[in-house]
């Protein structure tokens, strides 16, 4: 089968590897809708939010949204316990739904336990040194999708929105 992200598939790995364990190869159908949360401000609209390599499932976006009303903490709170994703990376206000154009390959695994940057001036101060995302039955799968994201983004051509918004 071709895949529209072939020419990236390769080097991505390496993206997948700093974020992921459990890693092992995935295709994304053609009309299959994936998920991504992603900094409003930084990204500037919904297409910016496409551009990105890291992606959930339906179900696990569900989860996160489910998980965050059961709770009582905003979706954007549950997201970044999920996905492990640090303030100096994202802000985490926002999200984007986006139908498959054209199959893709991907990396899929569970997210690894992050670490604030070695640099203290590029850190959040609402950062803890050390993030895990979570575990055991509350624990997701994420995407790594080579091509999406950078300065050679494919992301415009092979994906649709179909939903967006403020978390």
């Amino acid at each position: 089968m071709d895949f529209a992200n072939n020419a990236f598939y390769d080097k991505g790995i390496s993206k997948a590897r700093e974020g992921m364990s459990m890693i092992r190869p995935y295709e994304i159908q053609k009309d299959v809708v994936i998920y991504r949360y992603y900094d409003s401000t930084r990204a500037g609209s919904p297409q910016g939010g496409t551009h990105g390599p890291w992606w959930i499932e339906f179900e696990y976006f569900q989860q996160i949204k489910h998980f965050a009303a059961r709770n009582g903490h905003a979706h954007s709170y549950a997201a970044r316990l999920f996905a492990a994703i640090l303030y100096e990376w994202s802000e985490v206000d926002a999200f984007v739904a986006c139908r498959v154009r054209v199959p893709l390959k991907a990396w899929k695994g569970r997210g690894k336990q992050v670490e604030q940057d070695s640099d203290p001036a590029k850190r959040d101060a609402r950062d803890l040194p050390r993030m895990t995302p979570m575990q055991g039955v509350l624990e997701i799968y994420q995407l790594c999708i080579p091509g999406l994201g950078g300065s050679q983004s494919i992301s415009a051509s092979a994906l649709e929105i179909v939903s967006d918004g403020a978390l």
